[in-house]
């Protein structure tokens, strides 16, 4: 009664050994290959309504980005004039919808507006 369990029966001969290894292999591979299949099941099927809130999430991030850069850009402006400048000028041309393609064309034609009177001379 307060004695100590008695233990299982463990199988002497090499056979059965083996059998109950891979017994106990097999189930723990059943397990593991049910558990994929209930993820896989999880990500293989989105609903069309987790799409429709990223959509949301996107949009509405899209819309705040540029005020909070500028916001950012303002509380820093008093603590460091170079950082602060650089994020209100982007914050303002993101709002503006302005790519790095429209500066990269109004650099050239500044460029071509030099070259051009250079060679009037």
């Amino acid at each position: 009664m307060f004695g100590k369990p008695q233990k299982e029966n463990k199988p002497s001969d090499p056979a059965d050994l083996l059998d109950t290894m891979m017994s106990s292999q097999l189930t723990k591979t059943e397990e593991k290959t049910e558990e994929f299949e209930l993820f896989d099941r999880s990500n293989r099927e989105p609903t069309q309504e987790s799409s429709e809130l990223v959509n949301t999430v996107e949009k509405i991030s899209r819309i705040i980005s540029p005020y909070f850069i500028v916001i950012v850009g303002l509380v820093l402006y008093d603590n460091n004039f170079l950082i602060g400048t650089t994020l209100i000028a982007i914050g303002i041309l993101s709002l503006l919808k302005v790519s790095c393609q429209d500066i990269i064309d109004v650099i050239e034609d500044i460029k071509n507006i030099f070259v051009s009177t250079e060679t009037k001379k």
